[in-house]
């Protein structure tokens, strides 16, 4: 381990109270749930019986994000977009986009303690394996999610890229044969459709005509069917844009996940990726006759998704996502560690995860919480420093325990600073750390708390009390771009997780 040594809070006097103005002047610390369902779509409650239950409990903030929408479908070949089985839950598309965000809206202004945002737990992708006369149908990846908010405007949510959006399209590149040539069975079918509706039309034509000439003649109406089959046909593959994705497709990878987080980047929102370490399984029942009579719902652990994706806001990392992604020296380090080669254009975050849909226990309404440093009381306020990342996830109820007050790095030739979130410009050939945190209840025994300079532990300590100490990095890295973070708990119980600080050298 690198060398290293605690100052003196005597010979820091002069940072102390410099950061005291910063920590206690700029923000509300503010205590998030995020991720609520009510029964507009997974929950047990109404909106307005979730608000007061959420107020009762005194958090902060409350980010609700019911379901986009739950229709899966699948298609009879060779007429998958015309002869489908939809099988259909409760959703906000089915509740009413306007309905449901003026809703939380109105819980916002009228509960002046409590900030109400609202989201959407996006469903953009699911795709079948197996087939349903052989009753092996399988759904394939329903429960990989997204959390989307902070976009300005209703209609944007309506049209987020989904399956049952049918907005996957692979759009024009400029390059008219390159296009055609990448996508040449999709234009086959549509020159196919084309020309035989064309060529019944000018049959049902020629037939009317000539039954009026020549008596005895047919009527066309056989022919009159099949062009209106086909019609229908055409008009299934409006807009008439080659689609990228489907839902009988192969697993694609990335591919519609990305999609939707460059919409959502797009129109100014925030996308966090929703319990990533989960495996769900599940049967549901499926009523139609000589078929199976239930599909199996399977859906892996997405956690390399996080890491493969690039430009989103972030990952929950309590409780599932420190197996693999959070965990020190897992995903998330490769990315940050990424973004300071330049190899991404941003990081990404971590939150604390509820997923609250019902409980008769109101107490696990604070055992996975997000701690936001906003500059306002308000949705802006919250979003922008989510955005910026300013906030430390917990798990455990341990939020309820400390509060961190300060974990910021300072250049001491410059008297600059950065706090979570933040980039210091560091001029000085060493760091300096500052750590300040509060006991909120008295701890039955000691606590851990693990300073990382990017994947190395530099600094291990245990407290049981109130602790406000100083640390000197005094050989740092060669890397002109690097970060420190915290971990608290024990070595095999980590409870608190925060986000970076990243340096710069000059």
């Amino acid at each position: 381990m690198k060398k290293l040594k605690i100052i003196s809070i005597i010979t820091a006097s002069v940072f102390v109270l410099n950061l005291s103005l910063y920590a206690k002047d700029g923000y509300y610390l503010l205590k998030a749930g995020i991720h609520f369902d009510s029964n507009v779509s997974g929950g047990k409650y109404s909106l307005n019986e979730l608000a007061k239950i959420i107020t009762k409990e005194k958090l902060d903030v409350a980010i609700i994000t019911d379901h986009d929408n739950m229709d899966v479908s699948y298609g009879i070949k060779p007429f998958q977009d015309l002869l489908k089985i939809t099988i259909s839950r409760n959703s906000v598309r089915k509740y009413g986009f306007e309905n449901y965000f003026s809703y939380i809206n109105y819980l916002d202004r009228i509960y002046n303690n409590t900030i109400f945002i609202p989201g959407i737990e996006a469903v953009p992708f699911y795709y079948w394996t197996g087939n349903p006369l052989d009753k092996n149908l399988i759904l394939n990846g329903w429960h990989t999610h997204l959390l989307i908010f902070g976009i300005s405007s209703v209609e944007y949510y309506k049209k987020l890229p989904s399956l049952y959006n049918n907005n996957f399209y692979d759009n024009y590149n400029g390059n008219t044969l390159k296009y055609i040539s990448n996508n040449f069975n999709y234009f086959l079918k549509l020159f196919f459709y084309f020309t035989i509706a064309l060529l019944l039309l000018f049959y049902v034509i020629k037939k009317i005509y000539l039954k009026r000439k020549v008596h005895g003649v047919r009527s066309p109406a056989l022919s009159t069917v099949f062009f209106i089959i086909v019609c229908i046909l055409i008009i299934t593959e409006y807009p008439f844009k080659p689609k990228k994705y489907t839902q009988y497709s192969n697993d694609p990878g990335t591919g519609p996940y990305q999609y939707l987080i460059d919409y959502v980047n797009k129109y100014g929102g925030l996308v966090f990726w929703a319990h990533p370490e989960v495996t769900h399984e599940e049967t549901l029942p499926l009523n139609i006759p000589f078929m199976q009579n239930q599909i199996k719902i399977s859906t892996e652990a997405y956690p390399d998704l996080v890491y493969q994706t690039k430009n989103h806001s972030g990952f929950a990392i309590f409780w599932e996502g420190m197996k693999t992604l959070g965990r020190p020296g897992g995903l998330w380090d490769m990315a940050l560690k990424e973004y300071c080669l330049g190899l991404r254009k941003k990081p990404f975050w971590v939150i604390g995860e509820l997923d609250f849909e019902e409980s008769n226990n109101l107490d696990l309404l604070h055992e996975t919480n997000t701690f936001i440093f906003a500059k306002e009381f308000s949705q802006e306020g919250v979003i922008e420093a989510m955005r910026k990342g300013r906030m430390y996830a917990t798990r455990s109820y341990f939020g309820d325990l400390i509060e961190i007050n300060d974990f910021s790095i300072h250049d001491p030739y410059t008297n600059t600073s950065a706090f979570i979130g933040e980039t210091l410009i560091l001029t000085y050939p060493e760091a300096r750390i500052h750590i300040k945190i509060k006991l909120k209840k008295n701890i039955s025994k000691p606590i851990n708390i693990f300073l990382f300079r990017g994947t190395q532990l530099i600094k291990e300590m245990i407290f049981d009390k109130p602790v406000d100490v100083w640390i000197e990095d005094i050989n740092l890295p060669s890397e002109k771009k690097f970060y420190y973070k915290i971990y608290i708990g024990t070595k095999d119980w980590i409870s608190v997780a925060t986000n970076p600080i990243f340096v710069i050298k000059q």
